[in-house]
């Protein structure tokens, strides 16, 4: 600063220059005052737009600029600096100024530092300041509380997570961390991190943790690898992360918080793009390319070795495009070179492609060469900036290419064309150049002998076809035939051809390939009736795909807007309609249902009253109408029904279909217009009737449909009340029999009340069966979901149904060693004792039941295998079916076919599967699986 005020004062202009340039550019706001009264002699834009004055302040003093400040004791801090020479600074001060007229709080870092003179002597007085705002405001917010601190790390753009004492517990942890992670929430909160992320272990991130939390030094790591298991899928994820200390309000380390940014997309790219590099190099190397970069702006050019030995360029000095390149060109080619060099320079509309074949002279040796180069010229607001591109040694080729040329002059003199063919016989070279033109194409093209010779085969060619031509000549040069190739053709008139081509090459003595002989056939008619009939197969496609679609809808207004669009789509209608055949109590509007095409408002052409001419034939039951001009039919004069535009129907071609139901109601029409005269025909018209046929089916299978859903609610509905009426007399039933047992003392009567109860309780358990089958179908069956000990439910179940079941031995195996699962233990046993029953029951002459218990990773498995009968297989997939009995099997075991639709929808619910299969050696196996915890 002392150097900046020195060279102000005296007077060296460069240095002041050099100053005020770098006080300029400076982000941070800089202001220079000068004497006692601080008068403003240099503020920069960073200063200006701070104080929000304008940039007319230069010559004010700092006390007219911001009088604001006159309650502050800024100007007495100013005024000591310039007296006293000792700089003064400050940090987070809070200053209000006058911005753009209105109050507005600012914190700052700013310091005034002393201006000396070459004597020493303080003649001014420079300001520098650092915009602190955000950050103060930042930090009182932080500090405002522990909430606000949480809901920072939740609600951060970046991953966070605050980890708590020395095992590094996961106390806070945001959505952006967990998608790191790949784990779900209630997986990982309250664990410490290297149990909730066993597969972040051993890499490392223990130990700089551990040190984070001893030193209280952060730790900070750029693109750090780290392999995890993200939701269930074993993956690297490349971070940029800073692990802090946390300290309490006394200062001490209780954790540390965690900021992480996934920079994996990025890192993958940059090593992709580093590969690709280098294959881009080592291909360069394979294929013996050259390069070169020309900067247009500064004048420099650069050749790669390759280069440099095409232009004969033994030395490895710097190259310049004048010395090197122009002299290096042939004479021959050098203005032509140059002359696309530059038209390049000129024209950005070329798009800078650059692609020339031109012959060098070596520097040292004098040698001759041909060279293919290719490149582009990149632009900047309309000037050339750079030229970049590859050259390739083509001298081999092109000398081949030369002798081809000979030969084919030969060649071309010698053939024989056959002028009386009526297909059209042209022969060329194999740069394109026509050698023979026969009177057939003549006829075809236009062009006589005389004007075609000599030509390139692209005056027959549309642009847009050209890279055919490229393919043949490709075909042709490597010796190959080109058969049956259809494709279009130009004439001298500007009109197409169809044609079908066959390409031989010309090959002369020595077996060398000199051009190419073509054969063209008029094929027009043949491709004009192939248009029609892929124009009608394509709408049977349609036509096909829209009534399969309409078939499998139940969705009456999905059916409808189906139909419309598509038979809009299918007639070439600009726009088409649905209404339904219905009036209102007044008589008044037919109702529109669906509508393609144009806006719902736009439908208003259409008189929406019940006699408007328009719609009267349809709904009235006269089939379907099609005219040409509406305008001019008689039954629509004056376009009655339409809305008119220049005293005209906004309609000119319209046509109607009834939709007709199975029992010959007309339940609503489609009807479609078109601004132009004639655009509907029969195949038009017969289209929409089968179209509205289906969609007739498709509605009365859609109302059908509605009907049935509505009495299946209403059974569900009369299920769910009779069950819950049930179970109160039920429980008065058994409460009743209970008394009884214990009054009555004899053992007959003692017999029939146990068997009067045991119905009792097999009633009560199906009313609380179907009462389930209510809950889920109503979605309110609730689950109370905890951590509980699988293996002693099923312990519990098997005891329970073998005190039961004299008659059978129920065996429990359990392979796992751990057996916690989540769910609710009291729906997982009423799975277990239905399974359990039902083996038992179904399997009255065997005498054993099996149950095992295993575990997989992630999920616990338990299995009930019985030696009963087994189930025919065609019947397997339908037993978890409500209602479903498998009887042929069971015709004297009651049961209404709900407990193992219950079943399978309290485990699916658990996010489990069930299932049945049958057993090799007879028997049935039925087997569930849990997640585990």
């Amino acid at each position: 600063m002392d150097n900046f005020g020195k060279a102000k004062h005296s007077g060296q202009p460069s240095q002041q220059q050099h100053l005020a340039a770098l006080l300029e550019s400076s982000p941070l706001p800089i202001g220079v005052y000068l004497g006692k009264e601080m008068r403003i002699s240099a503020a920069n834009k960073a200063l200006i737009e701070v104080w929000g004055k304008g940039p007319d302040i230069i010559g004010k003093t700092y006390f007219e600029v911001l009088p604001e400040l006159a309650t502050e004791d800024i100007y007495g801090k100013l005024l000591a600096v310039f007296t006293t020479g000792i700089p003064y600074d400050v940090q987070n001060q809070r200053i209000e100024l006058m911005v753009n007229g209105h109050p507005r709080a600012y914190y700052f870092n700013y310091s005034f530092t002393p201006l000396f003179d070459e004597n020493g002597e303080v003649y001014g007085v420079m300001n520098t300041a650092a915009d602190v705002t955000d950050l103060n405001i930042s930090k009182q917010r932080a500090e405002y509380s522990e909430q606000n601190f949480r809901d920072m790390i939740l609600q951060a753009p970046v991953a966070m997570c605050l980890l708590n004492g020395p095992l590094f517990t996961i106390d806070i942890a945001n959505t952006a961390m967990l998608d790191i992670w790949g784990k779900p929430k209630d997986k990982v909160m309250g664990r410490p991190i290297f149990q909730a992320l066993p597969d972040a272990r051993e890499q490392g991130l223990e130990k700089l943790m551990e040190e984070v939390y001893r030193t209280g030094k952060p730790f900070y790591a750029n693109e750090q690898p780290i392999s995890l298991i993200r939701h269930g899928v074993a993956d690297i994820v490349y971070q940029n992360f800073v692990y802090q200390p946390y300290r309490d309000a006394s200062g001490n380390i209780t954790g540390i918080l965690a900021t992480s940014v996934n920079v994996t997309e990025q890192v993958t790219s940059r090593l992709e793009l580093e590969k690709a590099y280098e294959q881009v190099q080592l291909s360069k190397k394979a294929a013996q390319l050259g390069t070169f970069d020309l900067d247009l702006e500064k004048g420099s050019m650069v050749w790669d070795q390759r280069c440099r030995e095409l232009f004969g360029i033994a030395h490895q000095e710097s190259v310049s495009y004048e010395h090197d390149f122009v002299t290096g060109l042939h004479p021959q080619d050098a203005k032509r070179v140059i002359q696309t060099i530059e038209n390049l320079y000129a024209d950005p509309g070329t798009k800078g492609d650059y692609d020339i074949d031109y012959r060098t002279v070596g520097a040292t040796d004098g040698k001759l060469r041909w060279v293919r180069a290719k490149g582009k010229v990149y632009y900047a607001n309309g000037r050339p900036k750079r030229f970049i591109g590859s050259v390739l040694d083509v001298t081999s080729q092109k000398e081949n290419e030369l002798r081809l040329v000979e030969l084919t002059e030969k060649q071309a003199r010698l053939a024989a064309i056959v002028s009386s063919s009526d297909d059209i016989i042209i022969s060329k070279t194999l740069e394109g150049t026509i050698t023979s033109w026969n009177p057939a194409a003549e006829r075809a093209f236009g062009y006589t002998e005389m004007e075609a010779v000599g030509k390139h085969i692209s005056i027959i060619i549309p642009p847009e076809r050209l890279d055919e031509e490229d393919y043949i000549l490709s075909q042709i040069r490597k010796g190959g035939k080109v058969d049956h190739f259809d494709t279009v053709r130009r004439g001298k008139n500007r009109k197409n051809l169809q044609l079908s081509l066959t390409v031989s090459p010309v090959i002369d003595d020595h077996g060398n390939i000199i051009g190419a002989s073509k054969i063209a056939r008029d094929i027009s008619a043949q491709v004009a009736a192939q248009q029609v009939s892929d124009k009608y197969t394509e709408r049977l496609e349609i036509l096909n795909m829209v009534i399969s679609a309409i078939s499998e809808e139940l969705d009456l207004s999905k059916i409808l807007q189906k139909v419309t669009d598509a038979t809009t789509e299918l007639t070439g209608a600009r726009f088409g309609a649905f209404f339904y055949n219905t009036t209102d109590q007044n008589g008044e509007s037919y109702t529109l249902s669906a509508h393609s095409g144009a806006p719902r408002a736009a439908f208003e052409i259409f008189g929406m009253q019940s006699n408007a001419t328009v719609m009267q034939p349809t709904f009235a039951g006269e089939g379907p109408v099609r005219v040409d001009d509406i305008a001019r039919d008689a039954r629509f004069a004056n376009g009655k029904g339409f809305k008119l535009v220049n005293g005209r129907p906004a309609v000119s071609s319209y046509m109607a279909v009834p939709v007709t139901s199975r029992d010959g109601r007309i339940i609503g029409g489609l009807f479609f217009g078109h601004p132009e005269p004639a655009r509907f025909t029969m195949e038009h018209e017969s289209l929409a009737m089968s179209v509205a046929g289906q969609a007739a089916i498709s509605m009365d299978n859609a109302e059908l449909f509605e009907q049935v859903r509505k009495l299946n609610d209403r059974k569900d509905e009369f299920i769910g009340l009779a069950s819950h009426e049930l179970k109160t007399p039920l429980a008065s039933i058994n409460g009743y029999l209970q008394i009884l047992e214990r009054l009555i003392e004899s053992e007959r009567p003692r017999n029939f009340l146990s068997k009067a109860s045991h119905q009792v309780n097999r009633l009560t358990s199906l009313v609380n069966d179907l009462l389930d089958i209510s809950k889920i179908e109503a979605g309110k069956l609730q689950l109370s979901i905890g951590e509980f000990d699988l293996c002693q439910t099923v312990r519990d179940s098997v005891e329970l149904i073998q005190h039961g079941a004299t008659k059978h031995t129920i065996t429990f195996t359990s392979h796992a060693d751990r057996c916690m699962a989540k769910g609710d233990p009291r729906r997982i046993e009423q799975v277990i004792i239905n399974l359990l029953s039902n083996a038992v029951k179904y399997s009255p002459d065997a005498k054993n039941v099996k149950v095992d218990l295993s575990a997989r990773p992630g999920q616990l498995m338990v299995s009930v295998t019985d030696q009963g009968p087994g189930i025919p297989n065609d019947k397997l997939k339908h037993i978890f079916s409500r209602f479903y009995r498998v009887d042929e099997n069971s015709p004297n075991i009651s049961g209404l076919g709900i407990g193992l639709y219950l079943a399978h929808e309290i485990i699916s619910r658990h996010n489990g599967e069930i299932w049945a299969e049958n057993q090799k050696h007879g028997g049935s196996m039925f087997t569930f699986t849990l997640p585990s915890q």
